[in-house]
Order: structure tokens, then C-alpha cells, then sequence
């Protein structure tokens, strides 16, 4: 009940980020602060405060990060952006939401960011080994650090959201060992 809670919770963040995204806004901000979850169980998605058109994705100056530093997908550092960097941040959400542990830390992320490498975090299960491997597959795949790798929409993610909470096959494969290597 635990994962289909959280893969629910984050199904229905992606529904409306597909929903955001199909009206040319990219949120840019994902993060657990910003999804507010109601008594009933119902989440909201809080903050537009850095959101920006779809056309204007990625006009920003070269330098600018926008949104928090560790939900930020990779192809943000360089300026370049898309719906995929809310798919991103939604990963790395999500996979705080499943290990209980923070993505990276904070201190120790910006310094190797300016080294100019993307660290890797553990595999969820690596935290959580009582975690679904199809659920595991889905955080992967979403927080991806190669945009094209990643789901390419947030319906993509919310689809197999929706196939995991079914107990259906999700589409997703799961990445060999030596892909992860």
C-alpha cells in the first residue's frame, strides 16, 4: 500500500504537469515543498513563481540556474530546457518520496557541479531493498541525467505511474548493469 500511496501521489503530479505542459508552461521548480497534499489524500502543485512559457524555454542567460539546485535537471546548468526537466525533478522527488533520503547533499552537490561532473546517486533499492523493482525502473528512467533516456513527457511518466498502481506491466525496462555502469 506504502508504493502504490507514493506512486499514486506522483501519478497524479505528472497528470498535471501534462496538464501544464500541453498549455505551454514548464514549472521549473518540482520539488516535495511545492506539491501540497491535502486530508483527502489529493495533491496540488503549489509555486508558478519560476514558471515560464514553453516558447521561451531555455532564453534565459547561460549561468542563471533557475529553481532548486537539487531538482534541477543537468540540461538546465547549460540553459537548455524543456518538459523533460520537470519530468526530471519529478524523478528526483519521487525518489526522495520512496528511500526517504535526499537526492544529493546539497553542499556536496554544488561542489561537484562546479567540478563540471553530475554525480549519481545510490539506486533506490540500494536504500530500499523492500522497493518494487518496476517502481525502481520508473524513478530511474524519469531522473535520467540524459534527457533523451528519460520519459519524454510527463504523460509518459504518469502512464506507467498508472500501470504500476494497476499491478500492470509498466513500459519502462529496467537498464542493465552495464547501461547503470
Amino acid at each position: 500500500a506504502y508504493w502504490r500511496s507514493i506512486a499514486r501521489t506522483a501519478q497524479r503530479v505528472a497528470s498535471a504537469l501534462q496538464y501544464a505542459h500541453d498549455q505551454g508552461t514548464l514549472h521549473r521548480d518540482i520539488k516535495p515543498s511545492n506539491l501540497l497534499l491535502d486530508s483527502h489524500g489529493e495533491v496540488s502543485i503549489a509555486d508558478f513563481g519560476l514558471a515560464t512559457s514553453v516558447d521561451q524555454a531555455g532564453i534565459s542567460r547561460s549561468g542563471n540556474v533557475v529553481g532548486t539546485l537539487r531538482y534541477v535537471a543537468p540540461e538546465q546548468l547549460a540553459g537548455a530546457e524543456d518538459n523533460r526537466c520537470d519530468v526530471y525533478s519529478l524523478g528526483v522527488t519521487l525518489y526522495e518520496l520512496a528511500t526517504l533520503h535526499p537526492f544529493y547533499d546539497e553542499a556536496k552537490l554544488a561542489h561537484t557541479l562546479t567540478r563540471g561532473a553530475v554525480p549519481k546517486p545510490p539506486r533506490p533499492t540500494a536504500i530500499r531493498p523492500d522497493m518494487p523493482p518496476d517502481l525502481e525502473t520508473i524513478i530511474v528512467k524519469a531522473m535520467d541525467v540524459e534527457p533523451a533516456a528519460r520519459y519524454q513527457s510527463a504523460a509518459e511518466l504518469s502512464e506507467d505511474l498508472r500501470r504500476f498502481c494497476e499491478d500492470r506491466p509498466i513500459l519502462a525496462k529496467r537498464t542493465t548493469a552495464f547501461e547503470h555502469f
